[in-house]
C-alpha cells in the first residue's frame, strides 16, 4: 500500500526565458522545491543540457505541419530528480509532451521517463496557466502568438 501523501507544502516557480529551439518558441519555467532559495532555479550547465534536450524532442516528435511551433518547457528541481516536461500545441488545441529526468547528483544528464506519468501538482500549476493562455490567446478569431508568448505566470510561491 502507499504511503499517505505529505502535506502540500508551496515551491518557487518563475519564467526563466523563452527559447527558439527547432523552428518553435518555448516558454521556459523553473521550479525549485525550496520556496525561499534565493539564487537561479537551476545552472548555466543544467540550462544548457535542458536546451540540448528540448531540442532533441521537438526535433523528433514536433516536426509536422500539426505543429504551431509554440510550447512551453518546465525544469524541475524536486526532492528525487530533476524533471523536464517539454510541451508544445499542435492541431489547434492539443498540447504533446515528453518527460525526462535527470538525477539530483547529475542535473545536467536527462533521460526519457517511460513511466506513465503526466505531472505533480507543482507542475500543473504552470500547465494550468499555459493552457488558459492557450485558450485567451490562440483560440480565438484572431490568433496571437506574441500575445501568447507574453502571458506567463508570474513568479512566485504556488
Amino acid at each position: 500500500m502507499a504511503l499517505p501523501p505529505e502535506p502540500y507544502l508551496p515551491r518557487r516557480i518563475a519564467p526563466i526565458d523563452t527559447w527558439r529551439v527547432a523552428g518553435h518558441a518555448i516558454k521556459v519555467y523553473g521550479i525549485h522545491r525550496d520556496p525561499n532559495l534565493a539564487g537561479p532555479i537551476f545552472s548555466d550547465t543544467v540550462a544548457t543540457s535542458v536546451r540540448a534536450a528540448v531540442q532533441d524532442v521537438l526535433d523528433e516528435h514536433a516536426g509536422d505541419e500539426r505543429s504551431h511551433g509554440l510550447g512551453f518547457c518546465i525544469v524541475h528541481v524536486g526532492e528525487e530528480a530533476v524533471w523536464l516536461l517539454v510541451d508544445w500545441w499542435m492541431s489547434g488545441g492539443i498540447v504533446c509532451q515528453r518527460m525526462l529526468s535527470a538525477p539530483l547528483a547529475q542535473p545536467d544528464s536527462f533521460s526519457l521517463v517511460n513511466t506513465p506519468a503526466l505531472a505533480c501538482v507543482w507542475e500543473l500549476v504552470i500547465t494550468a496557466h499555459e493552457r488558459n493562455a492557450w485558450v485567451r490567446h490562440m483560440l480565438t478569431a484572431h490568433p496571437d502568438a506574441n500575445a501568447y508568448l507574453a502571458d506567463v505566470l508570474p513568479p512566485g510561491q504556488y
